[in-house]
């Protein structure tokens, strides 16, 4: 693992921690005043777009951003898909821009798909750009830092009529007519802090800038979880429209047929209970995966946790085996998101147990009749004030 994944993973521990030690509690007092400072500059950087010292870039074509408000996993990118599916169906066009996080490759520019081809490796691409481009045929995928320089060229290149900002809530250059903020209904607003003594990146008042939320994995929150966000929210946004959804298990799938891209043979999730296994991912919220696993019947021996966007090396897949043959598993489970990011020679060697990834869809279990209305409306406006 390298550093900067254990660093993250100190500090992520660090700022959790009940009961921090001596040093912890000095080291706690510095990431405190480093938030004061984080949260001025979120505040000034709003107020300069406010008073227009600061401009927000306009795009002839709906745009809509889908973030969270605080660092983890609120499970983004399975959402993204599903909402750029759901417009997809609508009959519109799509892009989606991905910042392409940990890519190998370089430029303002990169399209990882045009909604009919993949030009793109994850290596190049991303863990999260490649996904979405793999999941989501007929919807486009385009990757760079600038979302203003991407949704430009998603637009005048690839036609686009709407465009989803992947983890744009806090991108601001960019002007967005509809802004969806992603709350996780298992871990909510986190500690309370802002960065980095906690994982907010800007206040709660911040919610009121949204004009939808979306809660996440309702079914594995605790009772009165959604209610306790609700009445959060309607304290700084009581005009939003707020929908509710759940990751749902789809199947497993041995990662070697996965990658053929072929569900032929995959597992039916009820073969799975009962059976031992050893789960591991990298990913925001790996508590989330561990227990849709449990849910399902199977029993985790053990689970190994990497911090998020972690790229495993044979070195450690073979660890992770050798582990696994130790605690007498009948199997391995990881993610999707991990699936793409594990290397070749071990996928294609001869391995003594076998290694299933889970496939999971995002189903909107509240609100996305009136979502679905709320972007046709949204796009017929855009369209009149365009001609």
């Amino acid at each position: 693992m390298q550093f900067m994944d254990e660093f993250q993973q100190y500090l992520y521990t660090l700022v959790h921690s009940k009961h921090p030690s001596g040093f912890d509690r000095i080291l706690l007092g510095c990431l405190q005043i480093f938030s004061y400072i984080y949260g001025l500059g979120v505040m000034i950087t709003l107020v300069l777009y406010r008073i227009g010292l600061l401009r927000q870039f306009r795009l002839p074509c709906l745009v809509i951003s889908l973030g969270n408000i605080t660092v983890g996993g609120t499970g983004k990118t399975p959402t993204a898909q599903k909402l750029a599916a759901l417009i997809r169906d609508m009959g519109y066009r799509v892009a989606i821009l991905n910042r392409g996080y940990r890519a190998d490759w370089q430029g303002d520019i990169g399209t990882v798909s045009d909604g009919r081809k993949l030009y793109m490796t994850v290596s190049e691409a991303g863990d999260e750009a490649y996904l979405l481009a793999k999941h989501v045929p007929g919807a486009a995928v385009v990757i760079g830092k600038s979302r203003s320089q991407t949704g430009e060229y998603a637009f005048d290149k690839l036609k686009a009529d709407v465009l989803i900002l992947d983890d744009g809530y806090q991108h601001w250059p960019l002007y967005r007519d509809l802004d969806i903020v992603l709350i996780d209904a298992l871990n909510r607003f986190g500690n309370g802090y802002l960065l980095p003594r906690g994982t907010l990146r800007e206040p709660l008042t911040n919610l009121k800038r949204a004009q939808a939320f979306l809660l996440t994995k309702v079914d594995q929150s605790s009772e009165g979880a959604c209610e306790s966000i609700r009445s959060v929210v309607a304290k700084y946004n009581q005009h939003a429209l707020i929908m509710e959804s759940v990751h749902s298990p789809q199947y497993f799938l041995e990662i070697q047929e996965w990658y053929r891209g072929t569900r032929e043979k995959s597992i039916p999730l009820s073969q799975m209970n009962g059976k031992t296994v050893l789960s591991f991912c990298a990913i925001g919220n790996p508590s989330s995966f561990e227990q849709t696993i449990t849910d399902m019947g199977a029993v985790v021996e053990r689970g190994i946790r990497y911090p998020d966007h972690h790229n495993y090396t044979m070195l450690e897949m073979q660890h992770v085996m050798d582990l696994a043959v130790e605690q007498e598993v009948n199997a391995l489970i990881t993610t999707e998101k991990d699936a793409v990011k594990i290397p070749s020679e071990f996928i294609y060697s001869d391995r003594p147990l076998p290694l299933y990834v889970l496939g999971i869809e995002v189903k909107i279990t509240c609100g996305e009749q009136e979502f679905m209305n709320l972007v046709q409306k949204l796009t017929d406006e855009k369209r009149k004030f365009v001609l």
